[in-house]
């Protein structure tokens, strides 16, 4: 996801269950916030429920609202896992956001690990599934071949140029220059796994962006920046950068505000 870094996918099968992966997640954040377990609340219709956790940074300072706290819900999530359940659990985050937790009140709700990871695994696997089928040195060989084409006639390819047409030149090659690959390369993309690659970010960009508004956001840790709170794309918090200097605070919205404390 185009977050400026990029996030960490969790491996599947890494935690026995939900409950280890939980405890393994606040153990590593236990020294930057308090953290209680098992919160409860009651939705506006008088239901009660439970969070896995509400959290507190130890050091207030910086934050945008006055005494920070935040929800976090987390999920172990089988790679097999249907939409529909994927967005049930969306579902269940923003009923969250509209309940009275005890000793809080309403709270911003962060999802761990994010319930977009199955579009950017997919994602990743698109970006690198078919290289994984091509010969380094064959694909040598092409550019080469390209490389010289453009001398003869007088012309210096660049790298990106080489690269491209090596790699459309090898697949016709293999038969694979399907219908999908030759209206993708119409599209200005280099490949279909690539347009595929972009729609899934694309599309996660947005729902991100939609669960923000909801006051949803996400747990996850990014590579550069450490475990991160991240909302409609933009860090709130990270393990490396601390406070992040946004004027957005963790309490949720009220219509289309922005809570600026």
């Amino acid at each position: 996801m185009r977050y400026g870094q990029k996030a960490l996918l969790p491996d599947p099968g890494t935690f026995p269950d939900e409950k280890a992966f939980a405890a393994f997640v606040l153990g590593k954040l236990d020294q930057w916030f308090h953290i209680e377990e098992q919160v409860p609340g009651r939705y506006w219709t008088g239901e009660e429920t439970r969070i896995d956790a509400v959290l507190r940074p130890r050091d207030p300072g910086g934050w945008h609202d006055e005494g920070p706290a935040f929800g976090v819900e987390f999920k172990s999530l089988a790679p097999n896992t249907s939409t529909g359940d994927r967005y049930g659990w969306v579902a269940q985050a923003v009923g969250y956001t509209h309940c009275q937790w005890k000793g809080y009140g309403r709270l911003g709700i962060f999802l761990c690990p994010s319930p977009l990871t199955w579009l950017l695994s997919r994602a990743d696997k698109a970006a690198t599934a078919r290289q994984r089928q091509i010969s380094s040195k064959v694909l040598e060989k092409e550019r080469q071949r390209v490389r010289e084409y453009g001398r003869r006639f007088g012309k210096e390819y660049s790298d990106a140029y080489v690269d491209r047409e090596a790699l459309l030149a090898h697949r016709r090659r293999l038969g694979e220059l399907t219908y999908e690959e030759f209206t993708a390369r119409a599209d200005g993309y280099a490949s279909a796994d690539e347009r595929e690659r972009e729609h899934d970010l694309r599309t996660a960009e947005e729902l991100t962006h939609l669960l923000g508004q909801l006051s949803v956001g996400e747990l996850m840790p990014y590579e550069k920046i450490g475990w991160a709170l991240m909302r409609s794309g933009t860090r709130l918090w990270s393990e490396h950068g601390g406070v992040a200097k946004v004027a957005y605070g963790l309490r949720p919205r009220i219509g289309s505000e922005r809570r600026r404390c």
